[in-house]
């Protein structure tokens, strides 16, 4: 909003640190209202219905009236989660930043070197999670190719937590729960090869990362045992049972919820999940 132009309207009779969020028309249900020189945004919530409306039609005494409803969405507070208030939430970003912000280009980042095997077995040089993503998005996840793309276009930089939190560790978990052997050989094939010979961050990605995410699920580790390399077998099972444990709950949290991006602070996040497992190269 801030970057359309738009700012905040807070509801009338309001103080310094209330919330912006106000009575629905009529005074039934909520409302957030945003509002530019050249348009007003309505966020209008009732009966678990959010419905986003915009005007761009000015009265005589410059107030915005003739409000037309861009899309109406369900928000159920008792079931909805993180992926449903993501989806609308980007809706109408979408929807702001087509009509008001002028497109800006960027330098098209090309995506890192990846490790080679030959290098990496001659302990010149370790693997990275760059080449992981490349690897498995080259492999058994094809699908998942341009979004690694997009996350080294976006960042400047591969995130692998960033990127194996949005989407490709779920698709990884339900390759586990299908256990169809072919996939899982190709898979496990690539993450037990670039384990051995991974740096640190890299051994962290896997284990905590992407395999963390069975939390526990012992139909879905014994999935694995028989894909899994001695060397990954043992951290895999300790981890999982540190995060299902009580005193495993803050790192649980904090993988699930991690800090916004901010490039100075990726390596301390780095060192706080490869403390986890212990072990690997530095």
């Amino acid at each position: 909003m801030k970057q359309a132009g738009f700012k905040v309207v807070m509801p009338e009779g309001s103080s310094k640190g209330d919330s912006p969020v106000g009575k629905g028309s009529n005074g039934v249900g909520e409302a957030l209202e945003y509002k530019s020189d050249f348009a007003a945004v309505r966020i209008e919530w009732f009966d678990n219905k959010l419905s986003f409306k915009l005007s761009e039609t000015a009265d005589e005494s410059g107030a915005f009236v003739d409000y037309k409803k861009i899309s109406d969405s369900l928000l159920d507070p008792e079931t909805s989660d993180d992926s449903d208030v993501n989806y609308i939430s980007g809706e109408i970003s979408d929807t702001i930043m087509s009509k008001y912000c002028k497109p800006t280009s960027k330098p098209k980042v090309k995506a890192p070197k990846t490790v080679s095997n030959a290098a990496a077995k001659s302990g010149s040089v370790y693997y990275d999670s760059n080449t992981l993503a490349s690897r498995l998005t080259t492999g058994v996840l094809k699908e998942y190719r341009q979004a690694y793309l997009d996350n080294i276009q976006r960042y400047g930089e591969f995130l692998p937590e960033e990127f194996f939190n949005s989407g490709c560790g779920d698709a990884i978990i339900d390759i586990i729960k299908e256990n169809n052997p072919q996939k899982m050989n190709s898979l496990f094939r690539t993450l037990n090869e670039i384990y051995l010979d991974a740096t640190n961050e890299t051994q962290s990605v896997i284990v905590v990362t992407i395999l963390g995410r069975m939390n526990n699920d012992q139909q879905l580790l014994a999935n694995c045992v028989d894909y899994m390399c001695d060397d990954l077998l043992g951290p895999v099972i300790k981890v999982n049972k540190f995060l299902a444990s009580s005193r495993g709950k803050s790192s649980r949290e904090k993988l699930e919820n991690p800090p916004p991006y901010k490039p100075k602070k990726q390596k301390k996040q780095n060192r706080f999940i490869s403390m986890l497992t212990g072990g690997g190269q530095n």
